[in-house]
């Protein structure tokens, strides 16, 4: 997905085509829902109605989310060349090859036309892979009355996405990864009364 919003330089007749920031060219989403088979009328009855009030009847629910990272927005560099090797899982020491940048900075560009693009398909954060699970049940009490409890945990397997890596060749932490861009596992409960 490109997009025109910004202009490179002040002095050009044009914005910029390039990649959008939101950019993903991999998405893919895995549902998959299970009513447990335990309870009255089901494959494994209990034939106990406090066994099938309890355990009979909950419904499995999950998720599997598999997304490409966003590109990484570079700017006004001086780049030496060659291959950048960048590993967007890498949080310990730098994520790809800081030698092919000039990092003094004294010698950055100033006043100058641009011409290095901003972000590149093949530079991108670390891509997110993630399951979220639930379980809820339905403890009916009346006619139209009923119990919900329902039990959440997003995250599951407890998976870090890794921020984006430092691009700034002055800061001292440049090429850096020191962010993690999703949250650790969550665990929710929640109970719904309907009257």
């Amino acid at each position: 997905m490109e997009d025109r919003l910004a202009y490179l330089n002040p002095s050009d007749p044009a914005p910029e085509k390039r990649l959008s920031s939101d950019s993903r060219p991999l998405r893919n989403v895995a549902v998959m829902t299970y009513t447990l088979p335990i309870g009255r009328g089901k494959k494994l009855d209990t034939h106990n109605r406090v066994a099938d009030f309890l355990i009979g009847g909950w419904l499995l629910s999950n998720v599997y989310t598999l997304q490409s990272g966003p590109v990484l927005t570079w700017g006004d560099y001086i780049y030496y060349g060659g291959p950048l090797n960048l590993q967007n899982n890498q949080p310990n020491g730098t994520a790809f090859n800081i030698a092919q940048f000039n990092t003094v900075s004294t010698q950055q560009l100033a006043d100058n036309i641009q011409t290095f693009d901003l972000q590149y398909n093949n530079l991108r954060r670390n891509h997110t892979s993630e399951i979220d699970t639930s379980m809820d049940k339905k403890f009916q009490f009346a006619e139209r009355k009923y119990i919900q409890i329902r039990f959440e945990a997003f995250n599951l397997q407890n998976r870090v996405t890794f921020g984006a890596p430092n691009t700034t060749p002055t800061s001292a932490a440049f090429g850096e990864i020191s962010s993690q861009a999703n949250t650790p596992r969550r665990l929710e409960t929640a109970i719904r009364l309907v009257w």
